[in-house]
């Protein structure tokens, strides 16, 4: 299978095979593919998880980092193609950054007449939505890491490590400055369904400012809230899976039963 050489994924099955569906994993800012490896026990065995390792961290730490958003979408579109020629049904999962790499990978795919069965994008405004927020990947180290421990994502022994921070710190930064120099062009709308995630407290993301994401899609769109912050994901993880097992294996069970 080409995508388990691949430098850009660890593929993880589930048992199935061929599985009904390979789960791309797209990480959030600083974080390395392993964030959601537990989540094979926690989805059921015909869904394969395909985690994207994106260079500069965890494996791929000594790679340079990307230099946009749109680079990175660029060869991930390419691994996803040619992962794609074997034929299985793929769909995208992203978090906060990971669902803006995820929906522009979407979108460099339909260029060549390819597309997730669904796009799942969590934690993140619309794209058209972008730039309301006041940029902070230039802050000072203690502001930005501020920033950071208000999102409530990194344990605190973590952030009070001054080894870790001088080490990941900068990944983190970078991160938020792929985001922030993100401008978004008006393209045609995916063909497939797009579904929105999204914690109800998070502060960094107004449930108005996800309403934009219907306009990216000709497949139809839903919003979906759970309670908690930006991190409602690790919060409220079983509900999570729970509804993206139902998103992403409902319609073709249904086919498969009837």
């Amino acid at each position: 299978m080409h995508c388990a050489s691949s430098p850009w994924f660890s593929v993880l099955p589930g048992g199935s095979q061929p599985p009904a569906l390979r789960l791309y994993c797209f990480p959030y800012a600083g974080a390395g593919h392993t964030v959601f490896q537990h989540w094979r026990a926690g989805l059921p065995t015909d869904i394969e998880l395909a985690l994207v390792k994106l260079p500069g961290r965890g494996a791929r730490f000594g790679e340079p980092r990307a230099n946009s958003l749109s680079e990175l979408a660029a060869a991930l579109a390419a691994e996803v193609a040619q992962a794609s020629a074997e034929g299985a049904p793929f769909a995208f999962f992203g978090h906060s950054m990971g669902a803006l790499l995820a929906f522009e990978t979407a979108r460099k795919l339909a260029r060549q007449s390819l597309a997730p069965t669904t796009l799942l994008v969590s934690a993140r405004t619309a794209p058209a939505a972008h730039g309301w927020r006041e940029r902070v990947a230039d802050l000072p180290p203690a502001q930005f890491l501020e920033v950071i421990r208000g999102m409530n994502g990194m344990p605190r022994e973590l952030l009070d490590n001054p080894e870790w921070v001088e080490l990941f710190l900068p990944i983190i930064r970078d991160d938020f400055a792929l985001c922030e120099d993100y401008r978004y062009s008006l393209e045609p709308p995916l063909a497939c369904p797009i579904e929105v995630l999204a914690g109800e407290t998070d502060a960094s993301v107004p449930l108005p400012l996800l309403e934009g994401w219907a306009r990216e899609s000709l497949g139809g769109c839903q919003t979906w809230l759970f309670p908690g912050g930006h991190f409602y994901l690790f919060e409220h993880e079983a509900e999570l899976l729970a509804r993206m097992q139902r998103l992403l294996l409902g319609e073709s069970r249904k086919q498969a039963a009837g």
